[in-house]
């Protein structure tokens, strides 16, 4: 098999604005001509994940031009392990049929002669996936950050009636009393948020209490909740509040 394409430079160097980098071979398949273009690609929804891969499109003529692709997956070591074999005519057809079985093969044989020269294009892969996941860790800081402004609002609303959050709680409760889902009652489960709050939730989540960070560290509420004897109880979505 012979490379079309020249060695792609490392990937520190190179501008992905230009869209996914490729390596094309000319081959063979079945003793016919054909060209394999070798695309790196990661796989998602996947556990664990994601998973790196190769597509190899495989361009040949067998009676009528054709065009394969075999996807492929890497497992254990540097192993890669083929997933499917797709082609892009109707599978019916008689030259599909008659050359279907062979691309597989020629495709695999491809991919492990130019494990070499694939290496710059896996690298490259993988800090495209990883401009996507920071991408992803933007949204979160984002809705973050959005979710701190939210909670600061409402507490700024809700300290100017006056009203310590104990009694308002209580008054929610009586002004939802509707017959609801039993307690939940067990341990509490604490959890620090990116905010500056610390919540406290029943064993299955719900909030029971949110305190501010700064007083949290050495309050009578952060002592109990370290006991392995305390409890909290939680009336559906709210939960009995808890003296600090």
């Amino acid at each position: 098999m012979n490379s079309t394409d020249p060695t792609p430079h490392p990937s520190a160097a190179y501008d992905h604005s230009a869209g996914p980098p490729e390596l094309r071979v000319s081959g063979e398949v079945g003793g016919r001509p054909a060209l394999f273009t070798l695309c790196p690609k990661f796989a998602d929804s996947v556990d664990p994940g994601p998973l790196l891969g190769v597509a190899v499109r495989v361009a040949t003529h067998f009676r009528i031009p054709l065009t394969f692709t075999a996807t492929f997956k890497q497992v254990a070591g540097e192993r890669w392990e083929l997933v499917r074999v797709r082609c892009s005519q109707d599978e019916y057809l008689a030259s599909v049929r008659a050359v279907r079985p062979k691309i597989a093969a020629a495709a695999a044989e491809v991919l492990q002669e130019q494990r070499a020269q694939m290496e710059p294009l896996l690298a490259v892969a993988r800090e495209r996936q990883a401009a996507y996941a920071l991408a992803e860790v933007y949204r979160a800081r984002t809705a973050a950050a959005d979710a701190h402004r939210r909670v600061d609002a409402a507490e700024d609303e809700f300290g100017l009636f006056e009203v310590c959050e104990e009694r308002a709680a209580e008054v929610l409760g009586q002004l939802s009393g509707r017959p609801g889902p039993l307690p939940h009652c067990g341990p509490p489960v604490v959890r620090s948020t990116s905010y500056g709050r610390v919540l406290v939730l029943c064993p299955v989540g719900h909030l029971v209490q949110s305190v501010n960070a700064e007083d949290w560290s050495g309050s009578q509420l952060a002592a109990r909740c370290a006991d392995p004897a305390f409890t909290v109880t939680c009336h559906g979505q709210t939960g009995e509040p808890l003296p600090h």
